[in-house]
Formats: C-alpha cells, structure tokens, sequence
C-alpha cells in the first residue's frame, strides 16, 4: 500500500514538473500556473511581478488577470472587510484594463467581474450606515457608482442613489434626536442631504416632507426656549428669524402635500407653519382639511 503511495505521489510530482516545463517565463504565466493550483498568494507574486515589467505590462491580460486574482484573494481572505485592500487593487486593475483593451477581448468578463465588486461595495455601504460608521459608508457607496460606471458608462444610478442618502440622513436624523445631539452642524447636515435627494428627484416627497419639518422644528426649538422677560428688541430679532424659518419650511411642506405624501403628517405641518406666520385664514383651511381627513365618513 504504500509502495502504491510513493508511486502515485511520484507520478503527480513528474506531471507537476512535466506541465511547468511548458509554463512560460513572464509573470503573467507564473501567475496562471500558480493561479490553476489555487495558490493565490504565489499568483499574486507574479502578477506584480508582470504589473511593472515594461515588456508586459501594456498587454490587456496582465490587468485582466491582475483583476482576476486580487478579486479571488478578496473573496478568500477580505470578504468581510470593508475596507478590503485586496478590493480596491482588484478594481484599479480592470480599470487600467478598459484603457488598454482595445479589442474588447475581455470586455465582457471584466463587466461582470466589476458588477460582483460593486454589488460587494453596495452591501458594505448599506451595512454601514450606522452614527459611528456612516462615513464609511458614504465612501463605499461612492466607490460602488464609480465602478459601476466603469462596468457601463451608461448606467443609470440616480435610484439608487436617492434610496441611500434617504437612508443616511433618516439614520442621522434618528440618532440625533435620541441621543439629543442635535446641534446646528448636525441638522445642515441632514438638510443637506435631504436637498441632494430633491436635486437628483425633484418630486421626491419625503425629502420635501423632511426639509419643511427641519426648518419647522428650527422655529420651534426658539420659541420653546424663548425668554420672555429678555428686552424687547432680542424678542423681535428672534421673532424674524423664527418667520423665516417658517418661511423656508412652507414650500417644502406644500410640494410634499402636492405630491400626496404622507397626507396626515404634511397636513400638521401646513397647518402649524401657518400658525407660526400668524395666517389664522390659511391655518384654518388646512386644519378643516386634516378634521375632514380624520372623519369616520371619510374612511
């Protein structure tokens, strides 16, 4: 039996020596025949080794299987890493391949292998859309649109990304209020991003909705902390500048109450922003709508 073994052994270890024989000197075919017995790391050598020489490195294969392995060394050993280096290499080098590749030889091979490390950048961002990480978040979601662009240039992206800054400043918006730090970088921040969703979908509702209660609530943190037995002049620049705040909320408030969004809570919010304005005639008639909406005839 174990003559069997050594015999066996011996045979695969002259196949071994027999087929590297026929493997070429250049470091793109190391790395292949490295990269067939799935020995990543050695792959990686030579890979690198064939990135910076001069006489192979214009070749579109040598990014294609730079690409290639840095993907695979990702999937073994930085899949739940965010900031995976191996990543980040793997999508340098296919973009360096689109540059060169100019008979589309691996046109299509590349595109699906970029979708697979977008969608990887995607899933991470939406992980990290937490207070302490939300940056990174930002900066994976970032790298997910650029290389989904260079998989197709003529992607479209907007919905997606409409559907993450939602997510974001819901998140900062949440966290600000429970853990009550809600200072006045923070809520430009979240007004921010909520006007980057109405540039990108102007008819987005719940980005009207937000903005017109962020300057709502603005006035109304003033007035509730108010000291009425400060002079009269404070009170009356204070008062100014609580009107303005209801005036930057009124067009926000009536565009998402336009679009039907939310149609109770933008109801509230048109009326007590016409309250705030002193408009006693317009906060009625959004208040008899909100009584009608209410009413058991109406449901």
């Amino acid at each position: 039996m174990k003559k069997g073994i050594y015999i066996l052994s011996l045979t695969l270890l002259i196949c071994n020596i027999a087929f590297a024989q026929f493997v070429g000197k250049d470091g793109v075919s190391k790395a292949l025949f490295y990269l067939q017995k799935e020995e990543l790391d050695s792959a990686k050598k030579y890979i690198d080794e064939a990135a910076v020489d001069s006489t192979i490195n214009g070749e579109a294969k040598t990014w294609y299987y730079k690409g290639f392995i840095y993907k695979e060394l990702y999937k073994t050993k930085e899949k739940d890493d965010k900031n995976s280096n191996f990543r980040l290499e793997a999508i340098s080098a296919l973009r360096k391949l689109t540059e060169i590749d100019k008979e589309q030889e691996f046109t299509e091979s590349s595109s699906k292998m970029l979708n697979y490390l977008a969608s990887t950048l995607y899933n991470d961002a939406a992980r990290s859309l937490t207070p302490e990480t939300y940056q990174l978040a930002q900066g994976n979601f970032d790298k997910y649109k650029e290389t989904m662009i260079l998989s197709n240039p003529k992607v479209e992206l907007i919905s997606q990304d409409v559907k993450f800054k939602l997510a974001l400043a819901s998140m900062l918006n949440q966290y600000a209020q429970q853990s009550g730090q809600v200072d006045s970088t923070k809520k430009e921040q979240i007004k921010s991003i909520y006007k980057e969703v109405i540039a990108l979908d102007s008819n987005n509702g719940s980005a009207h909705y937000n903005v017109g209660i962020l300057y709502y609530n603005d006035a109304a943190d003033i007035i509730n902390n108010m000291d009425y037995d400060m002079d009269l002049e404070r009170l009356n620049e204070l008062q100014d500048v609580c009107i303005d705040l209801f005036l930057k909320a009124l067009p926000y408030m009536r565009k998402s109450y336009e679009l039907g969004y939310n149609p109770k809570e933008t109801l509230i919010g048109l009326k007590n922003i016409y309250h705030g304005l002193n408009d006693e005639e317009k906060e009625e008639i959004y208040n008899k709508e909100l009584e009608t909406l209410d009413s058991p005839d109406e449901k």
